[in-house]
């Protein structure tokens, strides 16, 4: 059973458990009452006083009287014509990259894909002497791939180099 599992069940029949103690718990039995208070007779309220003499009340008057004050029409103003269009600043366009910059690009690249080259030989060896021969392979397989990267981008940061210096690559 999962631990999710258990913590519903386990909420559930805390829940539960607190329900029951809540419907089966004691309640207190009223005392009856003395039988001198029921033999008491009830006392009449005291008697309202007279009703007051009205005051005569103002007649209502017959126009209506006037809460808003009337407005008097406003004469729409006047359209205004769009303003021109403002140009927007040229945006500047990317600059070149240098080969210099180029060279140092590839060789963060090739560093990385090393760094790879060298987990992954370590992760075949451990799973061959593991005896794990199908993970074995597929490792080699990423092996093979990275380092195959690895010799295309040592070959590109030759033929830069080479370029910088004004020497011709030889293939």
């Amino acid at each position: 059973m999962r631990i999710r599992y258990r913590l519903i069940l386990g909420g559930a029949g805390v829940l539960a458990g607190a329900l029951s103690a809540v419907a089966l718990w004691p309640v207190p039995v009223p005392e009856p009452l003395p039988v001198t208070v029921l033999a008491e007779p009830r006392v009449a309220p005291p008697p309202t006083p007279p009703p007051m003499a009205r005051q005569a009340v103002a007649p209502l008057r017959d126009e209506p009287q006037v809460t808003v004050a009337r407005m008097a029409p406003e004469r729409p103003e006047p359209e205004v014509s769009m303003p021109p269009p403002q140009d927007n600043d040229d945006i500047e366009p990317e600059a070149p990259q240098t080969v210099q910059w180029e060279i140092e690009k590839t060789a963060r690249l090739a560093a990385l894909v090393e760094r790879d080259v060298v987990r992954l030989a370590r992760e075949r060896e451990d799973a061959l002497a593991q005896g794990d021969v199908q993970r074995g392979e597929q490792l080699d397989a990423l092996l093979q791939r990275n380092l195959g990267q690895l010799r295309e981008l040592h070959e590109e940061i030759r033929k830069r180099v080479a370029m910088v210096n004004g020497v011709s690559p030889t293939d």
